[in-house]
This record gives C-alpha cells, sequence and structure tokens, in this order.
C-alpha cells in the first residue's frame, strides 16, 4: 500500500505475478521487500533500488520518479483479512478508473499510467480471490481448512501414488 500510495505515487496498490498488460506473464512486486536479485518491479520500465546490506555493500538512492505500475486486483482481495476497507477501497477505485472488470470479474492486471488493462482471467489469479472472499466472508474457513490438515489428509494418498523424477515417464506405486 505504502509503495503504491506514497513512494511511487500511482494512486493504487496490490503488486503480484501476473498477467502483463503489454503482453505475456511477469513478476511485479515491490523492490525493496524482494527476495530476488534483480527485485521485482513495480513498473513495467522496471524501475529499481538496490538494497544496502550493511557489511556487505552500499545501496543506490532510492527513484524519484517510477513508471507504468502495474497492480493485480487479487493482490487487493488477499488484503481483505487485514485491511477491510483499503481494500475495497482501491478495488473501487480500480474498477471506477479503468475498464478492468468484465463478465468474469476483474482481469488480472492494469498498467495504471498507461491505463492498459490485461483482459485476461489467470485461473490461479481467480482462485486466490475466491479463496481471499471465502476467508473474509466465513471468518477464515480456507485458512482453517488448509491449516488443520484435512487437505493434506485429502492429497496425501493420490500424492503416494505419483512417482516424481526427471525421466519423463509417469509411473504410480501401483505398478
Amino acid at each position: 500500500m505504502e509503495h503504491g500510495l506514497e513512494e511511487a505515487d500511482y494512486g493504487y496498490w496490490g503488486f503480484s505475478p501476473s498477467n502483463d498488460p503489454a503482453g505475456g506473464y511477469r513478476e511485479y512486486g515491490v523492490d525493496q521487500l524482494g527476495m530476488d536479485g534483480p527485485g521485482y518491479t513495480s513498473d513495467q520500465e522496471r524501475t529499481s533500488v538496490d538494497q544496502p546490506y550493511e557489511g556487505c555493500r552500499e545501496g543506490s538512492e532510492a527513484p524519484t520518479e517510477y513508471g507504468d505500475g502495474v497492480v493485480t486486483p487479487h493482490a487487493s482481495f488477499l488484503a481483505l483479512r487485514y485491511a477491510p476497507q483499503e481494500a475495497v477501497k482501491n478495488l473501487r477505485n480500480i474498477a471506477r478508473d479503468f475498464d478492468a472488470y468484465g463478465p468474469g470479474g476483474f482481469y488480472d492486471a492494469v498498467a495504471v499510467r498507461s491505463g492498459q488493462v490485461s483482459e485476461r482471467y489467470l485461473a490461479l489469479d481467480q482462485g486466490m480471490i475466491m479463496a481471499a472472499l471465502g476467508n473474509a466472508l466465513a471468518d477464515d474457513a480456507m485458512h482453517d481448512y488448509v491449516a488443520d490438515g484435512a487437505v493434506e489428509d485429502s492429497l496425501r494418498p493420490l500424492m503416494e501414488m505419483e512417482e516424481f523424477g526427471s525421466s519423463g515417464r509417469r509411473s504410480s506405486h501401483a505398478e
């Protein structure tokens, strides 16, 4: 939120790997928080910050301006449990200011300066939206379902049938 609203001054927030409005798929993030060496940047131009590490290296000055920032609505949905008013406000602003809401819900990503919208629905991102809504509306029911082992108990017998390897050949323990 701070990066999108204050540091980069996009007016919107919510950075995560998503479809690239310019085509393809790309990682977006907040460079200062990322673990990737070159960083997961928040804009099309890949404006980055070289973080200093005390005793290891000097950093670079923070950019004074950023390019065409790319936000993805699913990141706002993930914030519903932690900052519900801010998340809803951000989603309303994205829907109001861009043609980013289609017949299947929010499209995957918006480049906020150019207004370019990725008119795609990615299954992973739509799944995160549904899980976030489930958690927000049912008092963390999705979180509790996964955290208490019920998913593992259901999936373990299926996973035990699969043998993973690099041979390209699929096999099971039943063979």
